[in-house]
């Protein structure tokens, strides 16, 4: 978390998580959270003491969706509120590396692999869709 000014920043990191199925179509995760019923999200957290934004967001898919997965490049930063804090979100393109079975955890009750534009119709909130309609029409920023 950072202070600007008096108020504590919350810092976050997910990803538009994807995987190549056999025909070369991409698949994105979309994931439904226990405790916002109906809300669906790309999977994403809060930044722990001393990790950069990328080791969060890698930590953060393997913990509310199981899977392994590589940063390809940078997608966008998002900023919002949340119960009147200030909140940054930084979005990376990840590639699926390794996939367990999905176990529905205290964060996640269901994980979807969709297409692109299921994701885009499904997502909950206007700026996960910006987010994952930059990261089909932009190509991403390496190491960002």
């Amino acid at each position: 978390m950072v202070r600007r000014g008096a108020v504590k920043v919350i810092l976050a990191a997910g990803g538009v998580l994807w995987r190549e199925e056999a025909d070369g179509a991409r698949r994105v995760a979309v994931i439904s959270r226990a405790r916002y019923p109906g809300e669906r999200s790309l999977p994403k957290g809060k930044l722990e003491k001393g990790e950069t934004f990328e080791q969060a967001a890698v930590r953060e898919i393997f913990e509310e969706t199981g899977c392994v997965a590589e940063v390809v490049g940078f997608v966008a930063s998002v900023d919002y509120w949340v119960k009147k804090r200030p909140k940054v979100v930084l979005f990376y393109d990840m590639r699926l590396m390794r996939a367990t079975p999905f176990q529905p955890n205290r964060e996640v009750e269901a994980l979807d692999w969709l297409s692109p534009e299921d994701a885009l119709a499904t997502l909950s909130y206007g700026l996960e869709r910006d987010v994952v309609q930059r990261w089909l029409t932009e190509p991403t920023v390496a190491g960002a």
